[in-house]
């Protein structure tokens, strides 16, 4: 019985030794292409900013708000995050000709506090018709946020603004971001 085996062993050897190994003659080239993809966000909620002078010391001091998570990004790789005002002042809907310099407004960012960029700078914005750059990251984010800043001058600058028939006097621009790789 052992030399049968021996045999039938051999002979599975031969048979599988015989078989051929077919391969293409030419190798096929894949591809892996990594495009960048940006896009940013505003939060919806906040698609309305004011700056409210209410008091006297608004008046002298100037006045600031905060909004958390106002922008939330996505990015494949570094990017740069810029913002700009569509006019270089501020008007009222009265047009009276009683304008407010849109760089009398400083934009701010900082680490949104739910699902925050991690490593990034930032540098503040005087508001104008350029793209400024006021955010740099190196690295991308997944849908990642960042908290924005407004603040406007104090120092009494807006004392003769306010429109007697107006309750209150309101002053307008738009304001948009601008994402791309860096």
């Amino acid at each position: 019985m052992k030399a049968n085996t021996l045999i039938l062993i051999t002979m599975v050897n031969l048979l599988f030794s015989f078989s051929t190994k077919a391969q293409s003659s030419e190798p096929v080239t894949l591809n892996v292409n990594l495009y960048p993809v940006q896009t940013i966000e505003l939060n919806s909620s906040q698609s309305n900013v004011n700056l409210d002078y209410k008091t006297n010391e608004d008046y002298k001091n100037g006045v600031q708000i905060t909004e958390d998570n106002h922008l939330k990004v996505y990015s494949t790789g570094g990017f740069t995050i810029k913002v700009k005002s569509i006019d270089p002042n501020l008007t009222s809907s009265t047009n009276t000709g009683t304008t407010i310099a849109a760089s009398d407004i400083t934009v701010t960012a900082t680490k949104g506090s739910v699902d925050g960029v991690e490593s990034f700078s930032a540098t503040p914005v005087t508001l104008s018709t350029s793209d400024s750059p006021l955010i740099f990251s190196n690295t991308g984010a997944n849908n990642k946020t960042f908290t924005i800043n407004y603040s406007a001058k104090g120092g009494d600058k807006y004392m003769n603004k306010y429109i007697k028939s107006q309750s209150p006097t309101v002053y307008t621009t738009q304001v948009y971001y601008s994402i791309e790789p860096s």
